[in-house]
């Protein structure tokens, strides 16, 4: 979950199969992660934001915090180690918020798990079945008329 604050208008979450860190998740859930040259482990920019130079420091008013919530919570917790050295646990939730590190996401770790979930379209699953069973019923009719006209000749 990535809450990009005055930088982007909405936040945006996607899903890590199996991170080895932190960064990694941030990586596998399809955000771009810029470090902060000087300091292992610390990010700079997601995604290209904010434009600010990633040389020995992140801005002084503003940084990207590290935020953690175990399955099911309902709060973040602010991590006391940086994405290069978290170990997430499969189903921990991963949030990332850009301003003075006050604040985290501002979407719940609930509601943040909800939207990354895979959407299904089962109206789409519908319509697999009907030509499915379609090209079936083709394929048995073209069956039938070779086998009765093989009969007649």
């Amino acid at each position: 979950m990535v809450d990009f604050g005055a930088l982007a208008s909405d936040p945006k979450t996607g899903c890590a199969a199996d991170p080895a860190d932190g960064l990694d998740a941030l990586a596998q859930a399809g955000f771009s992660v810029t470090e902060v040259a000087s300091i292992r482990g610390m990010v700079c920019r997601i995604d290209a934001l904010p434009e600010a130079d990633c040389g020995a420091s992140p801005p002084a008013d503003a940084y990207w915090s590290y935020w953690h919530a175990e399955p099911g919570a309902e709060e973040w917790t602010y991590s006391m180690v940086g994405g290069a050295d978290a170990t997430p646990d499969q189903g921990d939730l991963e949030g990332w918020a850009f301003g003075d590190g006050a604040a985290p996401p501002a979407v719940a770790p609930g509601d943040a798990v909800a939207s990354a979930a895979p959407e299904t379209d089962d109206e789409g699953a519908d319509w697999t079945w009907i030509v499915a069973v379609a090209t079936l019923a083709v394929i048995g009719g073209l069956v039938v008329w070779r086998l009765r006209r093989d009969r007649r000749a």
